[in-house]
């Protein structure tokens, strides 16, 4: 019980705003793989790695559903 009230806290919302051609970009994606576009967001923000000079990177992933999601 207190890692679930730990994980919740943990937890962040945000709503987001995007371009209209990212939006568009994101909801082909989104159909293609039959997800939502936070499902999506959130396993792109899962797969965001940091170099050693600050920049970001996203590896190659393929979204998929996650069990109880």
């Amino acid at each position: 019980m207190g890692q679930e009230r730990q994980d919740a806290r943990d937890e962040l919302r945000a709503p987001v705003w995007l371009s209209s051609d990212t939006s568009r970009r994101l909801r082909a994606i989104t159909a293609l793989v039959d997800l939502i576009a936070e499902q999506v967001l959130a396993q792109l923000a899962d797969h965001v790695e940091m170099n050693d000079d600050g920049t970001m990177v996203v590896v190659p992933f393929t979204p998929h559903r996650v069990e109880g999601a």
